[in-house]
C-alpha cells in the first residue's frame, strides 16, 4: 500500500447527528497533542466538498505540525458515499462513532430544527417532513459500509449518555484510540453538552444562519469564523423567556421504540453491550 501524505487525517469523528459531536469536538481539540482544522468546524470533504479534491483537503490540515491530526463530520456516517471515498484516501483511518437513544436523538434534531429555522409544526410533522430523521438513527445500517471496508478494529463507538454521565472516561478512551495520551483532562470535561433552544431574535437568528450556510457552501468560511470571533453569537444567545418544548407524545416513543428494536440489537452485538436495555428500545 503506498504511503498516504502525512498532511491527511489520521482520524475522523464520522457521526452520529445530535449525538454529542460538538462536544466531541471540543474535547479533540482541547488535547495538546491533537489537531483539527481552525477555518472549519464540520469539513465535509468526503459528504459536501468532494469535487474540491484532495488538495484542498490536506490543506485544511496545514497548520497541524507534529501533532495527531482529525476531523468531525457527523454527515459521514449517513452519507452512503462516504465509507467508499474515505476508504479510497485514507484507507488506516481511525474511525469514531457516537451513537444516542435514537428516538431522543430524533427529537433533538426536531429541537435544533425549530430553533435552526422557526419550524412551526409538532414533532409527528417533523417525522413526515423529515424521513431522514429516522433513518439517521438506525445507527448499524449506516456502518455497515464501514464495516465492509475497514477492519473492525479500525471503528470506535461511544456512547452519547456515556458521555453525559462519565465525559472524562469516556474522553479517556477516545484519546487512547487516537494515539495520544490519556492523561489530558480537558477544562471543560464536566460542562453541559450543547441543548437546543429558542434564541432571543428568532427570526434574525434563523436569516443569520442562512447567510452562514451559504458562506461555509460558497468557500467563505473565513468570514463565519471572522463573525463568531466578534461575538456575533451573542446577539443571540439562548431567550430564557421562551416556552420549552412539550415532550414527545408516549405514543410516538414507542413507534419509534419498535421502527428502531432491531437495528438496535445488531448493534449491540458489534458493540457487545446492551443498548436496548439502556435506551428501553424493546
Amino acid at each position: 500500500m503506498p504511503l498516504r501524505p502525512p498532511s491527511l487525517p489520521d482520524f475522523l469523528g464520522i457521526g452520529a447527528l445530535k449525538a454529542g459531536t460538538t462536544y466531541l469536538d471540543a474535547m479533540l481539540r482541547s488535547h495538546p497533542d491533537v489537531c483539527l482544522p481552525g477555518r472549519i468546524k464540520e469539513v465535509e470533504f468526503f459528504t459536501r466538498h468532494f469535487d474540491r479534491g484532495p488538495g484542498w483537503y490536506q490543506e485544511q490540515f496545514r497548520g497541524c505540525v507534529g501533532q495527531v491530526r482529525g476531523e468531525v463530520s457527523p454527515q459521514y456516517l449517513f452519507d452512503a458515499r462516504a465509507a467508499g471515498r474515505i476508504h479510497g484516501l485514507i484507507p488506516d483511518a481511525k474511525l469514531i462513532v457516537s451513537v444516542r437513544d435514537p428516538v431522543q436523538r430524533a427529537y433533538s434534531q426536531y429541537k435544533h430544527w425549530v430553533q435552526e429555522t422557526a419550524y412551526r409544526q409538532s414533532f409527528d410533522q417533523f417525522l413526515v417532513d423529515h424521513p431522514g430523521a429516522v433513518e439517521r438513527g438506525r445507527y448499524f445500517s449506516s456502518l455497515r459500509p464501514y464495516l465492509d471496508l475497514f477492519p473492525r478494529d479500525q471503528l470506535l463507538v461511544i456512547v452519547f449518555e456515556d458521555l453525559v454521565a462519565q465525559p472524562l472516561p469516556t474522553m479517556q478512551r477516545v484519546y487512547r484510540f487516537a494515539g495520544v495520551t490519556d492523561d489530558h483532562v480537558p477544562a471543560t470535561a464536566e460542562q453541559a453538552l450543547y441543548v437546543s433552544a429558542s434564541p432571543r431574535f428568532h427570526q434574525g437568528y434563523v436569516a443569520v444562519k442562512r447567510v452562514t450556510r451559504w458562506c461555509r457552501g460558497s468557500g467563505f468560511d473565513v468570514v463565519v469564523t471572522a463573525a463568531k470571533g466578534a461575538g456575533l453569537g451573542r446577539v443571540f444567545r439562548t431567550n430564557s423567556d421562551a416556552p420549552a418544548f412539550d415532550p414527545m407524545p408516549a405514543s410516538t416513543a414507542r413507534r419509534l421504540a419498535s421502527v428502531y428494536a432491531d437495528d438496535v440489537a445488531a448493534l449491540s452485538t458489534l458493540v457487545d453491550r446492551d443498548l436496548a436495555q439502556l435506551w428501553s428500545i424493546a
